[in-house]
């Protein structure tokens, strides 16, 4: 079995037309062709597909032999389809409307994905945003087999995914509100590495950790995983460690009742870049492109409010 048709669209418009009109000369006025062009495209068709479509009258003009006659409607069906493959490929291509799916790295998806959603229906209700909420591989393997056209992440889990940068954001700590050290106004790496590591059970996130405490000159504290953001909250809420953030809350309390406080960090860490990752030979469609204005404003707003990420 083959994929190879051996015919096209074209010789199946030259059929259908010069059946509906039944003169080849007629067809082909109204195809923009010469009658030789539609006539040998249509004896190529008949060659191809195995059966006469059609029967030659001298002077006067065509009529469907029988295998043209129940081949007919399923070429008119075909021709209906490409039309509204074309169609559609040519709304895809010119406006924002459809659907985007875009993926979202888990820690940041709770902070910036409900305002960015909100943000994306006020300006383009037409676009719908289909989400895949994962970690750093997860969305690399999206990426790499188009299931996303992109994905919101940081650029150290960007892989070999091409980065556009939106916001840089500084690393501060979290721990137990009750936690005498989270009074200080703010506090080194190395006073915070004497208690275990709080982070989420991500390989590429717990070694870009590893690469910052080794940039500062600090041992790798005890690592302490979870599976979502609000865990890790609520284990340092309990006082299990702390945590290093580059996303703001708004409210300190925990779904187990706990409370957490930020606090900034001495020294000079490096940030992390929020921004979006796609494939380096992908064009962003105009739906990717028209997220992209509502993904840059909606940074840009939590960014100067709260330095959200």
């Amino acid at each position: 079995m083959t994929d190879h048709l051996g015919f096209s669209l074209t010789q199946l418009r030259y059929f259908v037309v010069a059946a509906e009109l039944g003169n080849m000369s007629e067809a082909a006025e109204k195809l923009c062709a010469s009658q030789s062009t539609v006539s040998s495209a249509i004896m190529r068709l008949e060659r191809q597909l195995g059966v006469q479509l059609l029967l030659r009258h001298h002077a006067r003009g065509v009529t469907l032999a029988p295998g043209g006659r129940h081949l007919l409607g399923e070429a008119r069906a075909l021709l209906g389809q490409a039309r509204n493959l074309k169609a559609q490929g040519d709304a895809l291509a010119s406006g924002a409307a459809g659907r985007l799916d875009v993926g979202f790295f888990a820690s940041i998806a709770p902070f910036l994905l409900p305002f960015v959603h909100r943000m994306t229906k006020e300006r383009y209700g037409a676009l719908q945003l289909n989400v895949h909420e994962a970690y750093a591989d997860r969305l690399l393997e999206f990426l790499q087999d188009g299931r996303c056209e992109l994905a919101v992440t940081y650029d150290f889990l960007s892989g070999d995914a091409k980065f556009h940068s939106l916001a840089e954001l500084p690393a501060h700590a979290l721990l137990a509100d009750d936690d005498p050290m989270s009074r200080a106004v703010s506090v080194g790496l190395d006073e915070l590495a004497t208690r275990p590591l709080v982070t989420l059970n991500c390989p590429a996130v717990v070694h870009h950790l590893e690469k910052v405490f080794a940039g500062a000159g600090v041992p790798m504290p005890e690592v302490i995983t979870a599976t979502s953001l609000e865990t890790m909250r609520g284990l340092v809420a309990a006082g299990s460690g702390f945590a290093l953030m580059y996303q703001r809350a708004s409210h300190v309390a925990t779904l187990g009742g706990g409370k957490v406080r930020e606090v900034e960090i001495a020294g000079d860490l490096p940030s992390a870049s929020l921004g979006v990752a796609m494939m380096p030979d992908l064009a962003a469609s105009s739906r990717g492109k028209a997220f992209l204005k509502v993904l840059r404003s909606a940074v840009s707003i939590d960014h100067d409010a709260r330095s959200l990420a």
